[in-house]
């Protein structure tokens, strides 16, 4: 090292050289050493320098420690975390090679405000919570953090300083009055933000570094640090014995959820505080989607005694509409539907279940978003076809972020996965940077990852890289047409396959009306580029008909088709031309046509899950009862472990009213996935229709504590209605429409609710509005006998004869005497006066299935009880109990 001065205390190294580094100035100092800026002279790029301290140095095996810590943590490669490039010795100094961030420090951002927006906290909270998780799962602890090593980069974009280099001690057991001095002067780190077991030099892990994290999350909204006195002793004192006060009393716009997430970070017990960074950041998410915290102290009584949030519902696409969407009871007559599924949980020694997460939004930019969630999602299903003959299951990221699962420990927790693949981007110019890794979900180690550069225009390299990446580190051996497979993108156009790939990642948010807009354009641009490709055609196919269900405009639905029919006349769309077109026919009442493209689509990809429920789906539809019982179980042989597979047929029990075997499925999807909210919609609505509705009332409120929905709130008013509450059924009706307010079925069940409760204007009110929407929904299929049967239940408790009839007459010859349409008949003609009539069709549904011991339970046949052909039916009824 060329320096003024030979000794290394030199004050200052500004216009010396290190190595291959000219340093250009001083950056800052404090007890870990002095930070430069410098010019790295061989890769022409600035870099920051750390001159260590003389003091990290003074015995053989504290160097050593360094050296090697910081040799791991050089292998942390993560957008929230400054990445650590190399290490030289020199001199007699040691120097640490860093990237050099612009930005701004934390606390120069707090400065001058006495609390950050809620908006500013969740943002650099979470991304601080990323790079600590990524560092973490790498067995990599940071040691000091504290506002003046989080940096916020021009962008917004937050940045660790000094991960893996920043703790540093060589010290025996210590109590808190053996902390002289000296024992002070030996621990590297900022005593304030340190935990109490590292203060008291008891055994640590990344819990140390929530608890620091912890801190940091409440400065900034409180504005003071709670520990901090004029005193390294009183600092350390405060540490160790001070509760500090709630956050909410000093801040009250801090709400009681965030305050649990920060009162649990500082537990002083670390087996009380959060088991991992990972915890903390699903709380967090949670919370700031306004839904309570699952692993905070205050979770369980939150999850059971919080106020319903308010929540966009998850509507499923495909066939999945059905099998994968959100059933709800269909009146209360006719019993509660259930829900979609989970995907598969498997045991940690068993086979690998892989989680392919779901791509982080990057702040203030939509279009690399959506291009990172499409390149993940077409990852996901090129590994799904790997699954054949393989002990492998994959948990694609649409699966994933359609349930709001954003974390490795979620999809853990909940779908039982054992493995993660996690894949970040960044955009420099015209260059996108893709870092990606696989991570063992129980132990956190990192199993493999790459970090590759390429032009914008790329995307083959790009998804290629993650594609083979994954194969190679999950060590499966693929035949020739496999990794031929792999490689195949429909195109031979980068820049339109970039394109269909943000188009993907727009529709996985199909539920806003921006993101489908935004992804018929792209899709769009794609076709200007390669007006051949299919599987773009198959996008914007499906695009158009989410257009439909979000504005219920049939042109949507016959554009939808058209699109969904190119792209299999052109012959190069694959599987996903078929499934475009099977959805479509199935969605407009074509259901041979559409059992024909859905079995199309298993003949060309035997691992596909979507087609074998669409092809079930679109049997059902034709009353091939069989074939669709058959087919189920060929998805369940093809995996044994597939939630989403037991709950598809669980729900065709369910719906065939044969309940002992619906809910064995649903048990056993509990079993596989017990976090899981789906399963535990679908028993509850198993126990309705079996007229246990006490029974019903547990499940369902479990379901809404994992995560409120539609159908929960929705079978929950259905079980109370049973129960003779119609209050509270009215109650629950109205938070399933807040979620959802398109579902025509829940504005009848809310009329019937206030009917029962004698509020006959606010019932005609309801039932109004079950009209509006339910005619609507019969512009694409107009021989839908559940739709057309619904209407003429809603007329006839409106009092119009002509128009209930009317519909009643068309349910009728389109139902191939369903039992539940038979049982709507009765429905109509007692709601119209016509007792006798009704007593008749309540036969006839018992004859075609309907369990007659259910007859006594329906509040709408309660005034037939005096009459004696009712009589007989339920006499016969108890006489089989």
């Amino acid at each position: 090292m060329e320096a003024s001065e030979s000794s290394p205390r030199a004050t200052t190294l500004s216009g010396t050289i290190a190595g291959r580094f000219v340093i250009v100035k001083l950056l800052g100092a404090g007890g870990m050493g002095q930070v430069y800026q410098a010019q790295d002279t061989k890769l022409k790029r600035v870099v920051a320098i750390k001159r260590m301290s003389p003091t990290l140095q003074q015995s053989d095996h504290d160097r050593r420690r360094f050296l090697r810590e910081a040799q791991q943590a050089s292998a942390l490669n993560h957008p929230n975390v400054a990445g650590i490039y190399d290490v030289i010795e020199e001199g007699g100094e040691t120097f640490l090679v860093m990237e050099f961030v612009e930005g701004t420090p934390l606390r120069t951002t707090m400065q001058g405000h006495k609390s950050l927006s809620n908006e500013d906290f969740f943002r650099i909270a979470a991304q601080g919570l990323e790079g600590l998780s990524a560092a973490h799962e790498k067995g990599i602890l940071h040691g000091d953090i504290k506002p003046e090593n989080i940096m916020i980069t021009p962008e917004g974009r937050v940045k660790v300083l000094d991960f893996g280099v920043a703790r540093r001690f060589s010290m025996g057991t210590a109590d808190e009055a053996t902390l002289t001095a000296a024992t002070l002067n030996s621990l590297s780190g900022t005593p304030a933000y340190m935990a109490p077991e590292v203060l008291t030099q008891k055994p640590y892990d990344g819990r140390a570094d929530v608890f620091s994290l912890g801190l940091v999350c409440y400065e900034m909204l409180g504005g003071k640090q709670p520990f901090e006195t004029d005193s390294i002793a009183g600092t350390m004192a405060s540490v160790l014995h001070t509760i500090p006060p709630p956050i909410e009393e000093i801040n009250p716009k801090v709400s009681a959820s965030v305050s649990s997430v920060i009162r649990t970070m500082l537990a002083k017990d670390p087996a009380q505080r959060y088991s991992s960074a990972r915890d903390v950041l699903v709380d967090l998410r949670r919370v700031q989607r306004g839904e309570a915290p699952v692993f905070a102290h205050e979770a369980a009584a939150q999850k059971t005694s919080a106020r319903p949030r308010r929540t966009i519902a998850v509507v499923a696409v495909l066939a999945l509409l059905l099998a994968a969407g959100l059933f709800s009871s269909k009146m209360f007559r006719n019993g509660a539907r259930g829900i979609a599924s989970t995907p598969t949980q498997t045991a940690p020694e068993g086979p690998t279940a892989l989680a392919v997460l779901p791509f982080a939004p990057i702040e203030g930019n939509p279009k690399l978003t959506a291009l990172g969630e499409g390149l993940v999602e077409s990852v996901s299903v090129k590994l799904s076809r790997l699954t054949q003959d393989r002990p492998l299951e994959v948990i694609a990221a649409r699966n994933l972020q359609e349930r709001k699962i954003t974390s490795l420990a979620e999809a853990r927790s909940q779908f039982g996965a054992t493995v993660g693949l996690i894949a970040t981007l960044e955009r420099s110019g015209q260059l996108v940077r893709i870092t990606y890794s696989l991570v063992n979900a129980r132990s956190g180690a990192t199993l493999g990852g790459d970090s590759i550069t390429v032009p914008d225009k790329d995307a083959f390299g790009v998804e290629d890289d993650v594609a083979q990446g994954a194969v190679k580190t999950l060590q499966l051996k693929l035949r020739p047409e496999e990794q031929a497979a792999l490689r195949v993108h429909g195109t031979d156009k980068s820049e339109a396959y970039k394109y269909y790939l943000q188009a993907q990642g727009y529709l996985l948010e199909y539920t806003k009306a921006e993101n489908v807009e935004n992804a018929i354009v792209m899709v769009g641009e794609a076709l200007k580029l390669d007006p051949n490709f299919g599987q773009a055609k198959a996008a914007l196919g499906e695009a158009y008909w989410r257009e439909y269900w979000l504005t219920k405009q049939k042109h949507w639905a016959q554009l939808a088709k058209t699109q969904c029919e190119s792209a299999v006349a052109l012959g190069n769309a694959g599987v996903a031309g078929h499934l475009c077109l099977g959805l479509v026919n199935d969605g407009t009442g074509q259901y041979g046509d559409a059992a024909t493209e859905f079995q199309r689509a298993i003949d060309l990809e035997p691992t596909n899950e979507d087609a074998y429920v669409g092809l079930a789906l679109a049997f059902e539809h034709q009353g091939a009862i069989d074939a669709t019982e058959k087919t189920y179980e060929r998805a369940i042989d093809l995996r044994p472990n597939s939630t989403f597979a037991h709950n598809s047929l669980g729900t065709f029990y369910l719906r065939r009213n044969e309940y002992d075997k619906a809910l064995l499925m649903f048990q056993k999807v509990i079993s596989l996935a017990p976090e899981g909210y789906g399963a535990y919609v679908n028993l509850g609505a198993t126990y309705t229709n079996m007229g246990r509705y006490a029974d019903a009332i547990e499940p369902l409120k479990k379901s809404i504590a994992i995560r409120p929905s539609y159908a929960g709130y929705d079978n929950l008013g259905t079980a109370y209605i049973g129960l003779d509450h119609s209050a509270d059924a009215a109650g629950a009706y109205e938070e399933a429409i807040k979620l959802n307010p398109q579902q025509h079925v829940t504005w009848g069940n809310l009329g019937d609710a206030r009917k029962y409760l004698g509020q006959k204007t606010e019932a005609a009110s309801a039932y109004r509005k079950a009209v509006e929407l339910a005619n609507e929904e019969l512009k694409v299929n107009p021989h839908d006998p559940d739709v057309l049967s619904s209407l003429a239940t809603y007329y006839s408790n409106l009092g119009e004869r002509e128009q209930a009839m009317k519909y009643l007459q068309q349910s009728l010859q389109y139902g191939n005497n369903d039992k539940d349409i038979l049982l709507d008949a009765a429905a109509v003609y007692n709601n119209l006066g016509d007792a006798g009539v009704a007593v008749e069709w309540l036969g006839k549904a018992v004859q075609a299935g309907y369990a007659s011991n259910r007859i006594n339970d329906l509040p709408e046949f309660r005034n037939l009880r005096g009459n004696p052909g009712y009589q007989q039916l339920v006499a016969r009824a108890q006489a089989q109990k």
